[in-house]
């Protein structure tokens, strides 16, 4: 995910990106409170992110608001979007415009009630990028389960790393890991739900690899009552 990515995920439901990029270049140089003008989680990993260089910080708070501006242009006439991971400088050919990593974040940033996660491979790197983003929503009031990898080598660390960045940033209480039973077909699906509304659906694990863009991965992000399915075949086998 690149800068203006990032700012888009902040900027994404604000009624004037542009005026609110100005006033978030602002708040990143000066160093100040967002109040309640922008997540301060999210702020903070812009922080991290952009630094204190004040040119790399207005280039992209103008190009997020740009990104935000784009995608609110396009008419989305289906309930489904294509995702991919992508190295990083691919141009997206026409008709692509989401990035898997940037879908899985906006998806928690949006969500209100509740997030399901599941992936049969989880690790550090991917977690990390996400964190931030899935603590914020706990900070919400956001419930997240993540369904627990049964074959996963680096789950129980990345898991560990993601309740420890919500103990400090979120709501801890509001994370749980659900088991699958123990007859249960390898859980093999890659899918992050909100709300029960919307869904992302396709190849990419919560790796470095499968959101980072050195995998090739496809998948969808599906909006609608469908989603409510999704979340019923997760259940079908949880313990």
């Amino acid at each position: 995910m690149d800068d203006a990515e990032l700012v888009g995920g902040v900027l994404v439901d604000v009624a004037d990106p542009r005026a609110a990029a100005c006033d978030l270049a602002t708040i990143l140089v000066g160093g100040g409170s967002c109040g309640a003008m922008f997540d301060p989680v999210l702020v903070d990993v812009l922080r991290r992110r952009l630094g204190s260089d004040p040119h790399r910080i207005e280039r992209a708070c103008h190009l997020g608001a740009a990104w935000v501006m784009g995608r609110r242009s396009v008419t989305i006439a289906e309930p489904w979007e294509l995702v991919a991971s992508l190295p990083g400088g691919t141009p997206l050919p026409p008709g692509l415009r989401r990035t898997t990593g940037e879908t899985l974040v906006q998806l928690a940033v949006g969500a209100t009630r509740t997030l399901r996660l599941a992936a049969p491979f989880i690790d550090q790197v991917a977690i990390t990028f996400l964190a931030d983003s899935l603590a914020a929503a706990t900070a919400r009031g956001v419930s997240l389960e993540v369904l627990l990898p049964t074959r996963s080598t680096h789950a129980g660390s990345a898991l560990g790393g993601l309740e420890r960045i919500i103990r400090a940033e979120g709501d801890i209480a509001r994370l749980s890991v659900a088991a699958l039973q123990d007859d249960a077909p390898w859980a093999h699906l890659k899918v992050l739900s909100a709300d029960a509304i919307a869904a992302y659906i396709g190849s990419a694990n919560v790796t470095g690899a499968g959101i980072g863009g050195r995998n090739l991965e496809l998948g969808i992000l599906v909006r609608g009552t469908a989603v409510a399915t999704v979340e019923k075949v997760l259940d079908l086998f949880r313990a």
